[in-house]
């Protein structure tokens, strides 16, 4: 599994598509703070301008596009920045709400729509990575970075679809096409995204991108700074200096806080020993590995199962 992959694999993002909207003439809607998800709108035909809290500069969308906001942070959608602004509860409550999966709002139906896909992401806060600091106020996805993709578009409609339609099994497809485009959005951020610091910067550099990978791939492995030097194809001291500078931590600690991160899962979701789930993350003595879980996480790992399970 890539490093990507594997992270968001880790803190479990699961979709939530809330309903299509029909947005008339002149509207604006402030979306209030949402925590512990990612907020997502899908513009589906006509404009919509985005101002997030945090962010600079607002952003339009046309159709095609996509915005996340990563940390669920409170942000306004209108047809132009002077519109009128309206809570998204008084709003809910002035149009009837949400009627056959549709949420209609705004002034003068004779004149422009909007038309956009609303949801969420879902992810467990228990669990952390450096990439989740990382992500800015939003993610936009423009329709003209996805024409490579050609299913890009035709996935928005089709979740559009499932978020209107009552057929069996609406509410799991829809789910699963968000996630899908989560990941993509994802991607692209990634991939147009040149840092000189932090997780990014190390994974898009050649050598401590490899070393990063050989990290994911093989937790087991009973890793040392000069095998993990080798994988990047530098030597230990190059190798050290460069990712502490990316990353601000040592190549080792980087493994061992991913290891407790592996092992939290583990905990979390099956039933294996503690001195299995040592092994599987690369202790051989149960001892040693509920030492170095304890000082990472607080708690010894029977008590992490215990109050995880209990929450």
């Amino acid at each position: 599994m890539d490093v990507l992959s594997d992270i968001l694999d880790l803190l479990r993002f699961k979709g939530c598509v809330y309903y299509t909207t029909l947005f008339q003439g002149v509207w604006g809607i402030q979306v209030p703070q949402f925590s512990k998800v990612a907020r997502f709108h899908v513009t589906m035909s006509g404009d919509c301008w985005v101002r997030v809290d945090g962010a600079t500069e607002p952003e339009k969308l046309s159709p095609g596009d996509m915005i996340i906001v990563p940390h669920g942070a409170p942000h306004i959608l209108s047809n132009s920045l002077d519109a009128p602004i309206q809570d998204l509860e008084h709003a809910m409550v002035e149009s009837q709400g949400v009627q056959n999966g549709v949420f209609t709002y705004g002034s003068d139906e004779g004149r422009d729509q909007t038309r956009l896909v609303c949801g969420h992401l879902e992810y467990d806060t228990r669990f952390d990575h450096p990439l989740m600091g990382e992500l800015p106020s939003y993610i936009a996805v423009k329709g003209t970075q996805a024409l490579e993709f050609a299913w890009f578009h035709q996935a928005a409609r089709l979740m559009a679809y499932e978020a209107q339609s009552r057929r069996p099994g609406h509410a799991v497809l829809a789910k699963k096409l968000t996630e899908v485009l989560f990941v993509h959005a994802m991607r692209v951020w990634q991939e147009e995204t040149r840092l000189n610091r932090g997780f990014l910067a190390a994974l898009q550099d050649e050598g401590i991108g490899r070393s990063l990978q050989a990290m994911h791939s093989q937790v087991a492995k009973r890793w040392n700074l000069q095998g993990l030097a080798r994988e990047a194809g530098l030597s230990r001291s190059s190798f050290a200096e460069r990712f502490r500078s990316c990353l601000g931590v040592t190549p080792m600690q980087y493994l061992t806080d991913w290891r407790m991160q592996r092992a939290k899962r583990l905990l979390a979701d099956g039933s294996e020993a503690v001195e299995s789930i040592a092994e599987m993350v690369g202790y051989d003595s149960p001892a040693a590995f509920c030492r170095v879980f304890k000082k990472t996480v607080g708690l010894g790992p029977g008590k992490f199962r215990r109050q995880y399970r209990d929450e």
